[in-house]
């Protein structure tokens, strides 16, 4: 959690000043400049048989991308036109039966020796499922940025929690704290409104923001010819465990696999079983190829030769095979029957699980035929050999290269396996009643059908509804009426316990020849099908847990997340000494509440300058605290000097524009401006509220340019917002 900075970001409702836009809507392309977040790989490559295949039920959210889960947790409330309140509750309902708030840690991935923590919120939602504190506000607040409203993680030393902003009853802006780990949420019950966690908002703690990708992970899946996946509610010891040391985290108990087990790690997670065996026929294997592959020939089958070869002698073959995402590597393998025919000829496997580094695995040194089976997972990862342990999208290459005969070398079978850790709860769950589920995918290879198959259980009895498909989208009805909701006062260590039960989901490309021919299953009428889609389910669990507030708001400035948060001067010299010497030599927090208290007293102006070009991205907040509440012109020179950092030194340089606006000096109004183009939207966010006091011609041209185009819808509101108050200010 500490001395790390959070980036990721999207999308809102506007105002009407902003031009019309939907959810996702920062997913697509911003041609003014501005720094992008949320970005998602959409790119389609030539091995790709079935292009984006997703399956949806009806009474279940979407998790496709961070935009589809939030899009249907509010349609499933019922709340998509009903206040930013109860968006938010609904949030807080479904992320608490979504995500398990026991266990977990920072999630590492990489090559041993290499690993680094996973910031992406869409894994830690989608891939892991659970975490400690600041994993689970990380992925919590940006579900809510995915529905268009800012939001932050709120950090102490020691607990971090989701700060959410939304408009309240009254009309105002304000942040709202959730603590998915401690599981309520702040709640001032004279205002009968989620509060925050301090009053004011960063006392003793800062609103941080973590280095999350700005190409943020998705569950995109499409499949190749001979691929056949197989997503289980049971995971069977096939885990990545959290921390570092994984291999000490492994003997826990908590990651300990036993048949049937439904706690710890596995009241999370459940298990892909992806498996590949490419084509080798000669009109189509090349159809399984990935990118880069070269020099690559197929040759029916004979006695002592090769039938997957190179295609020009004395050239290296390179036959390059692709396992793609959308979840973590916990085990893999792969089996071949190789054969060479002479000693000099060139025959051996490589691994890379992003197609720069590629690390040899296998070499084949007898001549004649070898099968070969090549553990690439976790136990290759413990003996330090070359394996994929923790990858998503994993490459495997064979080269061939014989200086006699093309088919003295080369595969004659070949099969690929991985096993890959997912959070269960946000597969498509059946709920009572009844379902419709939805298969969609962008596009299929001329001569290929879709088998799909859901297994679930009722009071035990396994159950299978199958499908095969041919043209997309295809829906279809799972009636599971007459069993109850499975309603816990806490999921956290119960899911999936019901008398309702998910198995798993199959599918399977199969080509259009034999039995499936010319086999098509009916599919729903598409009307009553959407329709589905667009009804509300809500689950009627109730977490409603609240802590109160430790006191009632003052003035909105307090929970805005501006500055100033206040207007009290003091006169108390030995109280201002007392927080000088805890500002030069507290510890960080004390540090911390010192400079915020230190806003109260003037003459302590020159210190706190004297403290702004060497502190950190946390002091800079409290800071920024205590000037804004100064408001001294001396203080810009200092300002602007770690200003031209921007928009480094996060998370504190966000909140230098509000000290600027609160000097009330139109002169900066340039300076504000000019990164613009290369800062996120956190720091967009707060320019644009500056801009919106400080006023002016360039001020307003900014203002219109943010109100239009911001990638981050809520920046597009706050942008308008300022526009309003200043051509009110003319009138």
């Amino acid at each position: 959690m500490k001395e790390k900075y959070f980036f990721a970001g999207l999308v809102l409702l506007g105002l009407g000043l902003l031009p019309s836009a939907g959810l996702g809507a920062a997913a697509t392309g911003d041609a003014s400049g501005y720094l992008r977040e949320d970005i998602y790989d959409e790119a389609v490559h030539a091995d790709e048989a079935l292009v984006n295949v997703q399956v949806a039920a009806s009474r279940w959210p979407d998790c496709t991308t961070l935009e589809s889960a939030i899009t249907d947790i509010f349609r499933l409330e019922g709340v998509a036109n009903k206040s930013d309140q109860d968006k938010a509750l609904a949030l807080w309902k479904w992320f608490r039966i979504l995500v398990s708030a026991t266990g977990g840690s920072y999630a590492y991935e990489g090559p041993r020796g290499q690993e680094s923590v996973c910031f992406d919120p869409q894994k830690i939602f989608t891939v892991y499922g659970h975490h400690q504190c600041d994993g689970q506000s990380w992925a919590m607040v940006a579900l809510w940025r995915a529905a268009g409203y800012m939001a932050l993680d709120e950090c102490t030393l020691g607990h971090t929690t989701a700060a959410l902003r939304y408009r309240d009853a009254d009309g105002n802006l304000r942040y709202h704290t959730f603590d998915p780990q401690h599981r309520y949420y702040h709640w001032d019950e004279q205002n009968q409104r989620v509060a925050t966690r301090s009053i004011p908002v960063m006392r003793g703690m800062v609103y941080r923001h973590l280095t999350a990708p700005r190409e943020l992970h998705s569950l995109r899946t499409s499949l190749r010819a001979g691929e056949s996946l197989r997503r289980q509610w049971q995971n069977e010891g096939h885990v990545v465990p959290s921390g570092k040391d994984k291999l000490a985290a492994a003997a826990e108990d908590y990651y300990a696999y036993a048949p049937g087990k439904t706690k710890g790690v596995y009241a999370a997670v459940g298990e892909e079983i992806q498996s590949f065996a490419p084509e080798i026929r000669s009109g189509t294997f090349a159809r399984s190829l990935y990118d880069g592959s070269r020099n690559t020939a197929c040759s029916a089958s004979q006695d002592g030769k090769a039938m997957l070869h190179p295609k020009k002698l004395g050239e290296v073959a390179e036959f390059i095979y692709r396992l793609a995402p959308p979840y973590v590597v916990a085990d893999a393998s792969c089996e071949a029957t190789v054969e060479k025919a002479d000693p000099a000829d060139v025959c051996r496997l490589l691994v890379s699980a992003d197609g720069a580094r590629w690390t040899p695995a296998f070499s084949m040194e007898k001549t004649g035929q070898e099968h070969m089976v090549i553990d690439l997972g976790t136990q290759a990862w413990r003996n330090g050999l070359p394996n994929v342990y923790t990858a998503y999208n994993v490459l495997l290459k064979f080269e061939l290269s014989s200086s006699r005969q093309v088919q003295n070398v080369g595969i004659r079978d070949l099969r690929f396996v991985a096993h890959r850790m997912l959070n269960k709860r946000a597969l498509p769950n059946l709920r009572p009643g009844e379902n419709v589920l939805k298969i969609t995918a962008d596009r299929m290879a001329p001569g290929m059908g879709l088998d799909v198959s859901i297994e679930y259980r009722v009071d035990g009895w396994l159950r299978r509804s199958t499908r095969f498909i041919r043209r997309f989208p295809c829906y279809f009805r799972i009636d599971a009426s007459n069993v109850p909701e499975e309603v816990h006062d806490n999921f956290d260590q119960r899911f999936n316990e019901g008398r309702l039960q998910m198995v798993a989901i199959n599918m399977q490309l199969r080509p259009l020849q034999g039995p499936v021919a010319a086999k098509q299953d009916a599919s729903l009428d598409e009307r009553a099908a959407i329709d589905a889609f667009a009804r509300s389910y809500p689950h009627p669990a109730d977490f409603t847990h609240r802590q109160p507030a430790e006191r009632p708001e003052r003035d909105v400035r307090e929970t805005s997340g501006f500055f100033p948060q206040g207007d009290e001067i003091r006169n108390d010299e030995p109280a201002m000494q007392a927080l000088l010497g805890q500002l030069r030599s507290g510890g960080t927090e004390r540090r911390w509440i010192a400079a915020e208290d230190l806003s109260g007293y003037p003459q302590a102006l020159d210190v706190l300058l004297g403290q702004l070009p060497q502190a950190d991205g946390d002091l800079t907040i409290f800071l920024c605290k205590a000037l804004a509440r100064i408001k001294d012109k001396r203080a810009i020179a200092t300002l602007m000097a770690k200003w031209k950092r921007a928009p480094g030194g996060a998370p504190g340089g966000r909140y230098i524009p509000d000290v600027l606006a609160a000097i009330g000096d139109r002169s900066v109004v340039p300076a504000l401006i000019a990164p613009l183009k290369q800062c996120r939207f956190d720091y967009r966010f707060h320019v644009a509220h500056a801009l919106g006091i400080l006023g002016g011609a360039e001020a307003e041209g900014a203002l219109q340019d943010l109100a239009q185009n911001d990638p981050l819808l809520a920046g597009r509101e706050q942008a308008a917002e300022a526009l309003r108050a200043l051509r009110g200010q003319r009138h």
